[in-house]
């Protein structure tokens, strides 16, 4: 088994003719946290979408458990194990918390294994239990992310990607997602988030990477970048 889970290799990727990212070279450890940080604007939500096949890839390649996907579309990648939770419309609003969460295991068949795996993931997410019969639509920011989080779940990912899924929410709620994503690796899930609130993200993580300009200008263990003058100075203001 690979001890990366995930990589790219020099990949150049963006939108028609537009190039957003250029020559990223990128790995991410199983079973462990890799978070993705940088101003707006630097290539970060285009690069995991790029992982989930949903760019145009210019050059380069993304390997996936040591296999070459760079040129499987989305919804391969997803019966493959890769699971992605967009930061906006992720969920179904006129459905029930428990609804969508059928909604997210639609591709399997095994009703025994769903029904545990959905026992499991509704104890890692205790408000979802508690809210399983109420509309969707009628949920909290914060409660929205953790049950869009819990739908990726249900289609089983061995690597979920998080785009932003702190984004707008109340620090308090920040914090709850921060442990939720926590429990989801220590469940089993190896996960890769974008995020804007770089501090929370690079204390929680195994590993981070600093986007500037669609490229990568820094990378190491979150504790360590947390530390370094020129990360700081640059990306989150003099101490």
């Amino acid at each position: 088994m690979p001890e990366y889970i995930i990589e790219t290799e020099d990949i150049t990727a963006g939108y028609g003719k537009a190039v957003i990212i250029e020559d990223v070279t990128f790995q991410a450890e199983r079973g462990k946290i890799t978070a993705i940080v940088g101003p707006n604007g630097s290539g970060k939500s285009t690069f995991l979408k790029t992982l989930f096949g949903l760019t145009r890839v210019f050059k380069g390649s993304v390997f996936f458990d040591g296999e070459d996907i760079t040129k499987l579309p989305p919804e391969v990648r997803a019966r493959r194990g890769l699971g992605f939770v967009f930061q906006v419309n992720n969920i179904f609003p006129n459905l029930t918390v428990r609804e969508n969460l059928e909604m997210g295991a639609y591709a399997r068949e095994d009703k025994e294994e769903i029904r545990r795996d959905m026992e499991d993931i509704l104890n890692i997410f205790p408000i979802l239990k508690e809210r399983q019969k109420q509309k969707a639509g009628s949920l909290s920011g914060g409660e929205r992310q953790m049950l869009a989080m819990a739908m990726a779940l249900m289609g089983k990912p061995k690597l979920l990607l998080l785009d932003e899924p702190a984004a707008a929410l109340a620090p308090k709620v920040v914090a709850q997602i921060f442990m939720r994503v926590r429990d989801i690796v220590n469940a089993g899930v190896t996960v890769i988030l974008v995020e804007q609130h770089a501090k929370r993200a690079l204390s929680v993580c195994d590993m981070g990477y600093v986007f500037s300009s669609g490229r990568i200008v820094m990378k190491g263990p979150g504790n360590e970048l947390l530390a370094d003058e020129k990360f700081i100075e640059a990306f989150l203001g003099k101490r």
